[in-house]
């Protein structure tokens, strides 16, 4: 408490009265990072020599934010660099008592939760990755809360995307938004697996269907709803006690069954080779699809869902990296012929 406000604090945010002052402290500093940052070192220092310091700091920094109301706009900044550089040093404090502090009804309702936590963004995310933040907020169990952060009147996507925008937050924003999506994609694969399961007895059609109506209500990409059907495709099939052959036979059920479905959203070369890589990448993770990538390719080749053109500039240069060498050789024979079938087709013109 000394080092943050120069003295022991008292209800309200107000020094108690007595005792010596410390002139030096954060909240008589400059509301910049070079000027907090040296504090945060000495807490970073002591704790470690003397790591039970840490539960004083924790409890300090939740009675600060506790008290977020009592502070002007430049107080509330220096507690949320200060609170930043904490985390960024990884000093110990835990990170669920500092969050749990921080949604405080009352607080979030003024908006002056939202003010800290913006601040407290744009001051970790100058120096450290969103790989790190997102550790932080998950093991602090707010990661699913965050608009909660937001007041009430506020809380709507649109909302959020502006604010954290408009706060140069972009990258914060875009995570938060892929997060979104990936958790929408999710929630359809699950349930297109149930409708196209071997027990399950929904038309193709209505299946079609279903997923063009949930992909405009989430407004979904198409290379998302395309990665999401072939990954449900192949969940579906049971593979319990097949040998390769008869794997095939049922991959190759299911894309008669629903290539309807592939087409769809498989609608120019830029998504075909986006199906391409996802079959791709799924066969060389999943060992008893290892060797069915070339005969799968020529399965979807045949359905016309993917055209000649984007296998032969996946085949140059647009191909993954996982397997690459394996499955170019595999394929080797299907290109050949496509090759030769291409100068047939020359001559026939000619």
């Amino acid at each position: 408490e000394v080092f943050f406000t120069g003295g022991r604090l008292a209800t309200g945010a107000t020094l108690a009265e007595g005792g010596a002052r410390l002139q030096q402290n954060i909240l008589a500093s400059e509301p910049k990072r070079e000027a907090v940052l040296p504090f945060i070192k000495v807490f970073q220092s002591l704790t470690r020599r003397r790591p039970f310091l840490i539960r004083g700091l924790e409890n300090t920094l939740v009675k600060l934010l506790l008290s977020l109301e009592f502070f002007d706009a430049e107080g509330r900044k220096k507690i949320a660099i200060a609170l930043a550089l904490t985390f960024a040093l990884k000093i110990g404090v835990l990170t669920d008592n500092i969050f749990s502090a921080m949604l405080n009804d009352r607080l979030v309702a003024k908006g002056t939760v939202l003010e800290v936590f913006t601040i407290f963004l744009q001051e970790f995310l100058a120096k450290d990755s969103i790989d790190d933040l997102v550790a932080i907020l998950t093991r602090a169990k707010v990661v699913n809360r965050l608009m909660e952060f937001m007041p009430q009147s506020k809380r709507t996507p649109e909302e959020f995307q502006a604010h954290f925008k408009g706060a140069g937050l972009n990258n914060f924003v875009e995570w938060n938004v892929r997060r979104d999506i990936d958790r929408k994609v999710s929630e359809l694969q699950e349930a297109l697996v149930e409708m196209i399961s071997g027990d399950s007895d929904v038309p193709p059609q209505e299946v079609l269907n279903q997923v063009k109506a949930r992909k405009e209500e989430h407004k979904l990409p198409d290379s998302e709803v395309l990665r999401m059907i072939w990954t449900a495709l192949i969940k579906s099939v049971n593979t319990t006690g097949k040998n390769q052959q008869q794997i095939m036979q049922a991959i190759v059920g299911k894309i008669k069954a629903y290539h309807k479905l592939l087409k769809t959203f498989a609608t120019n070369g830029k998504l075909e080779l986006s199906l391409l890589l996802t079959v791709q990448v799924q066969c060389y993770e999943d060992n008893r699809l290892l060797k069915l990538f070339s005969d799968i390719v020529r399965v979807l080749y045949d359905a016309d869902i993917v055209g000649e053109d984007t296998i032969m500039f996946w085949y140059k240069k647009g191909s993954h990296t996982k397997g690459r060498n394996v499955f170019l050789k595999d394929i080797e024979p299907f290109i050949k012929w496509l090759e030769e079938a291409e100068e047939d087709a020359d001559d026939d013109d000619e």
